[in-house]
């Protein structure tokens, strides 16, 4: 028999309760291991039971606890009343249990009534009957092991998970919803029922049902959350997605708010993003304008029926009333069409007839006001899309070029092997290319769809409401579905900073901020060929990074390997005399040889050992200024018969097959010029270099004939 000093009951004024004395003793003497209560009621007024061991308490009365029950195990088939402190292992009720102070268990098992209105902390919950929490209900384990298994139905304010909950019951939510753990709800319903505003702040979370039924609105701020059954809005509620989240919903919307009930927000950080199946879902889809007043943005409209009016044609003080440009690019002409424009061809009734935005179609615009957020009102759109595109224009630069646009609530992948009908593009690189406008660099930058890098800020994701430029072939269609949504991107707003070691990125910035260009080299290719087009900027000021081949102006050339293509030409036009910086984006050490020549300066950089070149440009200058040189003899020609070399002590220069005199030019690899010697020919020159362990240039130049060599000075 165990002793009796491990258990102690106390009165609230220090004498022994003779009736409950009586009976615990009789228990404890008999049984030690559990307290059993077939009677009327137990009652612990303000005193203390403390079981050490493994005590268990069998309920099948009322057990009113107004002090601190400390045991193990609590079997339930009757009342329990807790209003102080309850400490126990397990908890098996199918009776009702009510909770309004401090509960703590490691199991409960509620099949009856389990009603909570103060603290509650358990690791492991099983409900199939009603939990009615009235105070906030945490699900946590320091070790994240909790698990709520409900599959009948929790009331309750707040809902925190920070463990694993598992819910095919019904959750009746008053408050926030709050789950940095794993909640999986794969046949149950989640109902958020406040009357105030409620937020979801979600980690992995998969719903059945999602019921909103709050009119002050209910906002989603995750990044992962799935519904695969059914979202549903009533009638007069609000639900909102925070910008820069998104959802997936695979199974139905049915938004009875109308357009004002479901919201998907924007903001500078991004805008939200929207995965759904379901036909004609009203919708309101903000569009938040970045950058400064008057930059221009390519847009498109993710819903079928929204006005070109309203907030979409602010007043201004332009000189024809308005704070506004709005146009369409119209490939036939080719030319760029003014919303205003009713006179001279194309006018925008002629290729524009309808009121509404044009689902696919992409839009050039710009606003007086610094930073709006415009909104889309109207229906979702869904599924399979088909845009005509055109090539007609007499213009070859710009021959097929056609705008069109993101018609999703969500990003579409440029990349995606299925969803996508493009045979009527020009096919690039074996790929797709796609153009967007990057404001902040004040030029387009490009994208291939089988590629792993762009120019300028593009990457393979077209946020929603987006609009890009494709370049057709021929007349016909551009085809998308459901397959190419993705909610990856959608706040990716030209930000992409990607290379692949079989690539080289090269930025030419502006000191004086008009903005930056870039060009890509991509390698690996079966054979050289031209990549895409360089669509220059309409902004005088900008900067003109680019390559040519095959008589064309480029954004990105596709080359075989450096021994076939050892120096490659970069051009440049500057669109403000000043300074500027070259930048190269590589992956370190991916190129051997990797050296700039600045043809106007006449001067060579080491890439590798500073990746950043500053120089001035001035509008008048020739394009054809740089060469990007992969091999360490920088050019070779047989026109200038000179030998270059080092024997270990000297550099030699030899001209005996030379005739004529001859400027010898030795440079460090931050492209300063160390020496400078006219020679004449017919006989060797030495050169002694005094700086050891290090890389030179050595250029041998005859009336424009020349050859140079990179040597390890040791």
């Amino acid at each position: 028999m165990k002793n009796f000093t491990q258990y102690k009951i106390l009165g609230s004024n220090g004498h022994f309760i003779l009736l409950v004395l009586f009976f615990l003793i009789q228990i404890l003497e008999t049984q030690a291991q559990y307290i059993s209560n077939n009677g009327t009621y137990i009652s612990i007024t303000n005193g203390t039971v403390v079981g050490m061991d493994s005590i268990t308490n069998y309920n099948s009365a009322t057990l009113v606890n107004n002090g601190t029950l400390t045991i193990i195990t609590v079997n339930n088939t009757a009342t329990i009343e807790n209003n102080e402190t309850l400490a126990t292992a397990t908890i098996n009720n199918s009776g009702t249990f009510q909770n309004t102070k401090m509960l703590t268990a490691t199991t409960v098992i509620n099949s009856g009534t389990f009603e909570n209105l103060d603290i509650f902390s358990a690791p492991t919950v099983n409900n199939s009957g009603t939990f009615a929490n009235g105070g906030s209900f945490t699900a946590t384990d320091v070790n994240n092991t909790l698990t709520f298994e409900n599959t009948g139905t929790l009331n309750t304010n707040a809902f925190i998970n920070e463990g694993n909950t598992l819910g095919d019951g019904t959750y009746n939510i008053l408050d926030n919803f709050t789950s940095s753990g794993t909640f999986l709800s794969e046949a149950g319903a989640v109902n958020m029922n406040g009357t105030s505003a409620q937020i979801m702040t979600m980690a992995a979370t998969t719903f059945n049902n999602l019921t909103i039924n709050n009119a002050a609105s209910v906002t989603l701020i995750s990044t992962q959350t799935i519904i695969t059954n059914t979202l549903t809005i009533n009638a007069g509620k609000v639900f909102k997605i925070e910008a820069d989240k998104n959802l997936t919903v695979t199974g139905t919307i049915i938004n009875n708010a109308d357009t004002s009930g479901l919201i998907l927000k924007s903001n500078a950080s991004g805008t939200a993003s929207l995965l759904h199946n379901t036909i004609n879902v009203p919708v309101t889809v903000q569009r938040y304008i970045s950058g400064t007043a008057e930059d221009w943005h390519f847009l498109s409209a993710p819903v079928s029926n929204q006005d070109i009016s309203g907030s979409w044609n602010p007043s201004g003080t332009y000189g024809n009333g308005t704070g506004y440009d709005l146009y369409i690019f119209n490939e036939p002409t080719p030319c760029w069409t003014y919303q205003l424009n009713t006179t001279v061809a194309p006018t925008w009734p002629s290729i524009h007839p309808t009121a509404n935005f044009v689902t696919g179609r992409g839009y050039l615009y710009s606003t007086q006001a610094a930073n709006p957020t415009k909104e889309f009102i109207g229906l979702l759109n869904n599924g399979s899309i088909s845009y005509p595109i055109t090539n007609e224009s007499p213009d070859l630069v710009v021959q097929g070029f056609n705008l069109i646009g993101n018609p999703y609530p969500s990003s579409i992948d440029w990349k995606s092997i299925t969803g996508w009908t493009r045979t009527n593009l020009v096919s690039s690189g074996g790929g797709y290319d796609m153009w967007i406008w990057n404001q902040e660099s004040n030029n387009y930058g490009v994208y291939n769809s089988i590629g792993d890098i762009g120019t300028n800020g593009v990457t393979q994701h077209i946020a929603p409401a987006q609009g890009y430029f494709v370049r057709a072939v021929s007349n016909g269609n551009i085809n998308l579905s459901n397959a190419v949504r993705i909610n990856t991107g959608a706040s990716n707003w030209l930000k992409g900073t990607d290379s692949g070691i079989n690539s080289l990125k090269i930025r030419i910035t502006s000191k004086e901020a008009h903005g930056y260009d870039e060009v890509l080299l991509q390698f690996g290719y079966p054979k050289n060929e031209a990549g895409a087009l360089k669509l220059f900027s309409q902004n005088e000021a900008a900067p003109s990074a680019y390559l040519y081949d095959s008589r064309k102006d480029l954004s990105v050339r596709y080359l075989t390997d450096t021994n076939e293509n050892s120096n490659v030409p970069l051009y440049f036009k500057a669109g403000k005399d000043g300074g500027y910086y070259l930048s190269f984006d590589t992956v370190f050490g991916a190129f051997d040889v990797l050296l700039l020549e600045d043809k106007k300066n006449n001067s060579i950089t080491d890439l590798n050992v500073n990746a950043k070149y500053e120089f001035n440009g001035a509008v008048k200058d020739d394009a054809n200024r740089f060469v990007v040189h992969f091999k360490d003899r920088i050019i070779e020609t047989e026109d200038l018969p000179a030998t270059i070399y080092y024997d270990g002590n000297e550099i030699n220069v030899d001209l005996t097959m030379v005739n004529e005199q001859t400027d010898i030019k030795i440079y460090d690899m931050l492209g300063k010029v160390v020496l400078e010697k006219k020679k004449e020919g017919k006989m060797i020159h030495r050169f002694k270099i005094n700086s050891k362990s290090a890389v030179y240039i050595v250029v041998a130049n005859s009336n424009g004939k020349y050859t140079s060599r990179v040597l390890l000075v040791y």
